[in-house]
């Protein structure tokens, strides 16, 4: 409707503009009558030529005969009118009536006045004509027999036979010039002239028409070449995937400062999204051995990284004991999340510079304590409720597709399922490199994370096929960017407010 209607709209000014800039034309009518009855053949009881001939190729004929530049020269000297041949005829046509034997002559002019007067000028121009043409032959013979008779007189020879018979047959030629009086008439002159130009209500109408049918068209061609996706059931019907949640972006603070929802504002209504997705994936879960889950996106810049530290931090606040491992060694970003600042790292660990237990920081999470890393507690054995463990990437490797596919980064990863009740694996984008892959054949479990301002047709059924390709357990889709989607996006944050609004105008106990 953002095309059509801006194009019906655009058009119909359009059309306005026009008509209103459009001088007056008027136009006016005259009919001849086209006589197939040749009363000179009827009285010498001879066969008329014109009577055998197809009807509407003699009306075609008689109204190209009616076009010629003489016609029109009498028409201008028969009104007195300044114009032109070349302008009267441009302004004027000449047209057989379908079923009927009858040409219409039609003026066009600016003049009310002017427009019938040439077009009656018109049709009597052409009738007389069209008279002369049809006696110029017995005019002509009879010139002949009179010059003829002329010379006999003179040599003397008036009471000859020849003589008799010539003027005899002079006599013929007369009576069949007097006969043929034409086979046109004016049967109705022109009346009043009709305004032509402009015409604002068909205008109006054909105005409507035109931009229904090019609104309609732009909006199917916008809708071939958009491959836009709109919804979070199409990004979950496009990838073959149960929708585990959608959440909003971070406020712009947040995003410019690396900063975490369910850390900055874990009571406030967008972090109940990261509630709801941890719900889900207990459900996704439910019945499967999976401890290890691999989050990640189809392309780089889709929040996979911010939706997984935020989950951890939910589950973590929950008092599950888990484990953010940050597994995305080409382009690192949960170590800014947590403000980790130079702290070995899982590179560290595979190179053996350190044991697991030191690379893993212990990030406190819960109501009213800033974000920031404590003491290990003992060999790590003992869960701290409100603590989050997190493992960073460490210094970037220079091959990150081999470091990936190494036997110690699996290793690790077998060696933190055994330590926690849930492992979180920060992966790479699924169409830009093959770690992603890589990584799927190390864990139990993946969901993919879709941003709906990047997410494209094309993008999605890619990544469906990459995913159909996967060993690990596909768990379902995270739409990022919900705000984006009309009407669900923030159903559960309208019902947050609303039940704090509840809770603050409830009056306190006594």
């Amino acid at each position: 409707m953002w095309v059509i209607v801006p194009t019906l709209i655009l058009i119909q000014l359009a059309v306005i503009f026009f008509t209103l800039r459009q001088s007056k034309l008027y136009e006016a009518s005259a009919e001849v009558l086209l006589s197939r009855q040749s009363l000179a053949a009827t009285l010498t009881n001879t066969q008329d030529p014109i009577a055998s001939q197809d009807a509407q190729r003699v009306a075609q004929t008689q109204a190209d005969l009616a076009r010629v530049p003489r016609v029109a020269e009498r028409v201008i000297k028969a009104t007195g009118i300044p114009i032109t041949p070349g302008q009267l005829l441009a302004a004027s046509s000449v047209s057989p009536k379908r079923e009927a034997d009858l040409l219409v002559f039609t003026v066009s002019d600016d003049d009310p006045d002017v427009a019938p007067r040439l077009a009656s000028a018109y049709a009597r121009a052409f009738t007389n004509y069209r008279r002369e043409l049809d006696t110029v032959a017995y005019r002509g013979a009879r010139r002949g027999l009179e010059a003829r008779l002329a010379t006999l007189a003179d040599e003397g020879r008036r009471g000859t036979a020849l003589y008799a018979d010539l003027v005899e047959r002079e006599q013929e030629l007369r009576t069949l010039e007097a006969l043929q009086i034409g086979n046109t008439y004016v049967v109705r002159p022109a009346g009043a002239a009709v305004q032509v130009r402009p015409t604002p209500r068909r205008n109006a109408i054909l105005g409507l028409a035109l931009g229904l049918v090019v609104g309609i068209g732009l909006g199917f061609l916008r809708e071939a070449l958009d491959t836009r996706v709109r919804s979070a059931e199409e990004v979950s019907e496009r990838l073959g995937l149960p929708l585990l949640a959608r959440v909003p972006e971070p406020p712009r603070r947040l995003r410019s400062g690396a900063g975490l929802v369910m850390l900055a504002e874990p009571t406030g209504a967008q972090a109940e999204a990261f509630r709801v997705l941890r719900t889900n994936v207990e459900f996704a879960k439910l019945d499967r051995d999976v401890r290890t889950i691999m989050v990640t996106s189809a392309l780089e810049g889709e929040g996979k990284s911010t939706t997984v530290a935020n989950l951890a931090v939910a589950y973590a606040r929950s008092g599950t004991r888990a484990a953010l491992v940050d597994l995305d060694v080409r382009r690192p970003s949960i170590d800014r999340f947590f403000r980790l600042g130079r702290l070995p790292g899982l590179t560290d660990v595979a190179l053996g510079h350190v044991e697991l237990e030191d690379a893993i920081a212990r990030v406190s999470v819960a109501d009213g304590e800033p974000a920031g890393r404590e003491r290990a507690a003992g060999n790590g054995s003992a869960s701290v409720e409100g603590t989050l463990h997190v493992l960073a990437c460490g210094p970037l490797p220079p091959d990150a597709g081999e470091f990936v596919a190494s036997q110690a980064v699996t290793e690790i990863l077998q060696d933190l399922r055994e330590r926690y009740e849930l492992v979180l694996v920060d992966a790479p984008p699924l169409l830009h490199v093959g770690d992603a892959m890589t990584l799927a054949a190390k864990v139990d479990g993946l969901f993919l994370v879709s941003n709906l301002r990047q997410a494209r047709r094309q993008v999605l059924s890619e990544a469906r096929r990459i995913l159909e390709t996967l060993p690990a357990a596909k768990l379902g889709v995270v739409v990022a960017a919900a705000q984006l989607e009309r009407g669900t996006a923030y159903a559960y944050a309208d019902y947050y407010i609303r039940s704090h609004a509840r809770e603050a105008s409830r009056e306190p106990v006594a």
